[in-house]
């Protein structure tokens, strides 16, 4: 008994991968909003199955760089779902955020989020997870206070997490038992997780590591603007300077620096990218959110160790790569 459906991005033009994908996963899920850091080396894909009442999905992407998730409460409000999903992280990390509670799931550990209430995923790496779609009376049934254990990592080591684990790899494997058995095996550790005692949680990892990730976050969604300053990331994160500076002190950089860095990384990604070989290097620079062509220009060879228009005649004289295997 395989997956009902499956969607991948793999072979849609790079354009449209991250609209098509939300589309999916809105339709999947509920309506939400993705951004992704690079959205044209974006790939995912999903393969969903209906269990009575519950569904499972495993996720699995690459090659987003910040992958962010945000339901909003205009969203909740114009929506007739209630559902809790829950994440059950196979590969790779995510930080939720939700009602005044973050956590950061590591793999084999799972956490709950209400679809009823904003919410907020954070992806910094390449991941493979599972998301199991539950409507919130039948939660409730199996863990009466669910509702005030969102984002609340379940640990990998607790009972509950290796049979939540287990039996969604089965589901993914496409096991022969019927649907109900399996919805109830899943429905079971989940409810033991979550009505479970307090060895069961997992550590809430310290808030630096959650404000750093949402600070990166915000800076790649806006390094093509040349405004980009530690102030404004300031104001707009509710933080202050003096705290982003000590955020930073601990990364060894500062704030300043690690923008610098992004938008050489953002201008060097499209000095090889064919797509953008009609482009002018003003026009490449101006867009990462330089402002002058000759400090772009000297910042970049200090980084690379070749001028922006050396860096692209040698890009363009290498042989593209075949398909990989």
């Amino acid at each position: 008994m395989g997956f009902d459906r499956a969607f991948s991005t793999l072979h849609l033009p790079p354009g449209q991968r991250v609209a098509r994908w939300t589309e999916a996963a809105s339709d999947r899920f509920v309506e939400s909003r993705f951004k992704v850091q690079d959205p044209d080396r974006f790939v995912a894909s999903m393969l969903h199955r209906d269990l009575a009442e519950l569904s499972v999905t495993r996720i699995t992407s690459v090659g987003h760089g910040f992958k962010h998730i945000t339901r909003s409460q205009r969203q909740v409000a114009r929506a007739h779902e209630d559902f809790f999903l829950v994440s059950v992280q196979l590969e790779g990390s995510c930080w939720i955020a939700q009602g005044g509670r973050e956590t950061r799931l590591a793999p084999g550990q799972f956490a709950i989020y209400d679809t009823r209430r904003p919410y907020e995923l954070l992806l910094e790496e390449d991941y493979q997870q599972a998301v199991l779609r539950i409507p919130c009376a039948t939660l409730q049934a199996r863990a009466p206070d669910c509702d005030a254990q969102t984002a609340q990592a379940i640990a990998a080591a607790s009972n509950s997490a290796r049979r939540l684990i287990h039996q969604v790899r089965e589901a993914c494997r496409g096991t022969r038992l019927p649907r109900p058995a399996l919805a109830e095996a899943l429905l079971g550790a989940v409810g033991g997780g979550l009505r479970g005692d307090a060895d069961s949680r997992a550590a809430t990892p310290h808030s630096r590591r959650t404000l750093l990730a949402r600070i990166k976050a915000h800076v790649v969604g806006h390094l093509g603007d040349p405004q980009l300053t530690v102030p404004g990331i300031a104001a707009a994160l509710g933080l202050s300077t003096s705290y982003l500076h000590q955020l930073f002190r601990s990364e060894g950089s500062t704030l300043e620096r690690w923008i610098w860095a992004q938008r050489l990384a953002a201008c060097e990604r499209a000095l090889i990218d064919p797509r953008a070989a009609r482009h002018t290097l003003t026009q490449i620079a101006y867009s990462h959110g330089f402002s002058d062509a000759a400090h772009f220009s000297r910042s970049f060879q200090q980084r690379y160790g070749a001028s922006p228009r050396e860096y692209r005649k040698s890009a363009a004289t290498v042989p593209a790569a075949g398909p990989r295997d």
